[in-house]
């Protein structure tokens, strides 16, 4: 009898499959019962071969190498052997029908799948579930819609996801060797095509924030004996600052003398704010990094969370803000889940019968890989809400309450503007009156930090008309100062890649993270600031291998892959075309002092060479030399960051001091000390634990 094996992304995700199939046979590495076979990945199973998986001699790192052989195909990760093994002899056994590609349904997802399957020589139809939500609903309504994985949409897909991935490591490879090979003293100076053009957004923002020079400003307000204030504006409609205060007190005595004012208009418009479009991952992170200080890989880890350990969540990595049409009679289901603690109130109030297919929520050209974030279809959402710890539940109450209120009535006020003028000068008073909250009142009541609207209302406007006069009650010079640009925080830093198309929804936080783990920057006081290691870096690269627009214009390249307006190879060739000639503009711009980290602080006990430090270790400067030595130190082992002092010591002495307050694998704390030992087979220094003595000689 012939079977369907399916393959999901992750064992969590493949066991959950295995569940809604009916598949209850634990093979350890796979389910199976008499019709399916359900194994899994552990993410990325096969990866990009290294130039020096195909020769030996890119092993050391020259500029005679560069450009680098670009295509060299596939291995399989390292660590990732065992599960892969199990993969293939899957898909070798003669009773398998088809396979299932049931990795996450992403531009990623895809990749990651097919390079298995080419890797272990399938030669099986695949079959691609498709699915933004991890419920059971869903994915049996998935599996009743299966895709072929020689739809153009997929064939399209797969090949920009693979060009985007060797392009990638063709900018990676070559510019971070030409870096550190030109310009570095034993610091590797990593380049990428996204995090390079958004260190040098950093930097530039830094730059303009520590050279602005505040200036002090004075500006001019008054008030109406009617009872509401104007402030003095220019022919440009905005407030007017003036530089010198003797100029600011000239005009105040001019409006002084007058005394009185005329209604130049008055004008009243009632209005109407519809619910803002759902939201995609970078809105969310960028409302979550400013109202809790998460960061953009923190945001992106609790999504994940709740879509794949909780599922309550639909698929969290998606461009998209809008549904897709076919959700439009389902979106009920979604909400009727959340009917329950806070939320029960504001659901049972939904007028289902008045909500239209409205193109502001609904919007299938605006539907690439995934819809909106929207909680998923499960019946057990109670049960995993009240298991979600307080970050959790901050991220996932955004998403339920932003779903809410697109079923709720527009927010309703009544703006007024009154322009009036004293002599020649000018003045402009503002304010509204609420008529209705519509859906800002479940925000309000459901989310914390949300304003009070009743409270921000601002002034209230009399019904004055033309020509009127009014008389001045009070007359003011106000003092303030100009502000220099404030620096990219958790909460802005995504829509600014957004905005120059620097990484995806699953690769933004990464990038930043990247950064920050090389050294090139650091989040301080939720500031993300640069380093002096990273303003010195790019100010080696050229503009235009660090210009916020270059991915800008990779990514639409990429999209003539897609469309094949563009071939893969044609895309490749560019960018080797453009390495051969940007080595000969790094040749001829050596710095005659290199960049390095910090000073050495010791000698390699394997090889000799010095020891260098970075932001996750203490490292050999000679890993990329001939020949190559990968002895290092992490900074962090066991739960306990390990100090520079002591770190010295274990390469000094071969034995530190004793540390106190490692954490065991049962997460019980020891202390002990580190001691270098060399291996009598591989003659490589290891690091290994020695416990003190106890009295009565027992360690």
């Amino acid at each position: 009898m012939s079977k369907v094996l399916v393959i999901a992304e992750k064992p969590s995700a493949g066991r959950d499959i295995a569940r809604i199939l009916g598949v209850k046979e634990d093979k350890g590495s796979y389910m199976e019962n008499g019709s399916y076979i359900v194994s899994w990945a552990v993410g990325h199973l096969v990866e990009l071969k290294d130039p020096e998986d195909v020769d030996e001699k890119y092993k050391k790192w020259n500029t005679d190498n560069i450009p680098l052989p670009a295509e060299n195909g596939l291995k399989i990760k390292k660590g990732a052997e065992a599960q892969f093994n199990v993969i293939k002899k899957l898909i070798a056994r003669n009773d398998i029908d088809y396979l299932i590609n049931a990795g996450d349904a992403g531009r990623e997802g895809l990749l990651i799948q097919s390079w298995i399957y080419r890797m272990a020589g399938n030669r099986h139809p695949v079959k691609i579930l498709w699915s933004s939500s991890l419920t059971d609903e869903a994915i049996k309504n998935a599996m009743n819609r299966l895709h072929d994985d020689a739809e153009e949409e997929f064939v399209s897909l797969l090949e920009e996801a693979e060009t985007r991935a060797i392009a990638d490591q063709a900018y990676g490879y070559n510019y971070t060797r030409l870096l550190t090979c030109l310009y570095s003293d034993g610091q590797v100076l990593s380049y990428g095509r996204c995090q390079t053009p958004l260190l040098n957004l950093i930097v530039k923002r830094d730059m303009e924030n520590e050279n602005f020079k505040s200036q002090p400003y004075w500006s001019i307000s008054v008030k109406y004996e009617e009872g509401f204030e104007a402030s003095e504006i220019g022919d440009d409609g905005k407030v007017i600052k003036y530089m010198e205060k003797a100029t600011a007190e000239q005009s105040a005595e001019y409006c002084t003398q007058i005394g009185k004012a005329s209604v130049k208009s008055c004008v009243r418009e009632k209005k109407s704010n519809k619910a803002p479009a759902l939201y995609n991952l970078a809105e969310l992170q960028s409302v979550i990094g400013k109202k809790y200080g998460y960061t953009p890989d923190k945001t992106l880890q609790l999504a994940q969370n709740l879509y794949e350990k909780h599922k309550i969540l639909s698929y969290p990595r998606t461009d998209s803000r809008y549904l897709s049409t076919d959700l439009y009679n389902e979106v009920r289901e979604h909400t009727e889940c959340c009917a329950f603690g806070k939320f029960k109130e504001y659901i049972d109030r939904i007028d289902y019968s008045n909500f239209s297919m409205d193109k502001t929520y609904f919007n299938n050209n605006k539907v690439s890989d995934h819809h909106a974030l929207i909680p998923t279809i499960n019946k057990k959402m109670p049960d995993a809400y009240a298991e979600l710890t307080e970050e959790e539940r901050n991220v996932f109450d955004e998403v339920v309450v932003s779903f809410i209120s697109i079923f709720y009535p527009p927010y309703e006020y009544e703006a007024a503007e009154i322009i009036s003028t004293i002599g020649n000068r000018q003045f402009k008073s503002s304010g509204k009156t609420l008529i209705a909250l519509g859906y800002k009142e479940a925000v309000q009541k459901l989310l914390k930090g949300s304003t009070d609207e009743n409270k921000q209302e601002g002034q209230n406007i009399p019904d004055l008309r033309e020509g009127m006069e009014i008389k001045l009650e009070e007359l003011a010079i106000n003092e303030d100062k100009t502000k220099p640009p404030a620096r990219y925080n958790p909460g802005n830093i995504i829509k600014l890649m957004g905005k120059y198309k620097i990484g995806t929804s699953a690769t933004a936080a990464g990038i930043v993270q990247n950064l920050i783990n090389r050294g090139f920057i650091k989040l301080e006081k939720n500031k993300y600031i640069s380093t002096e290691l990273g303003r010195k870096l790019l100010s080696l690269i050229p503009n235009v291998l660090k210009a916020p627009e270059m991915t800008v214009c990779f990514e639409e390249k990429l999209q003539k892959v897609n469309s094949g307006e563009m071939t893969k190879q044609q895309f490749i060739n560019d960018i080797i075309d453009e390495v051969k000639t940007n080595k000969q503009n790094f040749l001829q711009n050596i710095p005659k002092e290199k960049l390095g980290s910090a000073a050495s602080i010791g000698v390699c006990p394997a090889c000799g060479r010095k020891i260098r430090e970075n932001q996750r270790s203490w490292y050999c400067i000679g890993y990329n030399q001939d020949p190559p030595c990968n002895f290092s130190i992490w900074k962090e082992i066991s739960g306990k960051k390990i100090s520079s002092s002591a770190a010295k010591k274990l390469i000094t002495n071969k034995k530190s001091d004793l540390i106190k307050g490692f954490t065991g694998k049962t997460g019980k704390l020891f202390d002990a000390y580190l001691v270098l030992q060399k291996d009598d087979e591989t003659g490589k220094y290891k690091i290994t634990f020695e416990f003190p003595t106890r009295k009565g000689g027992t360690k």
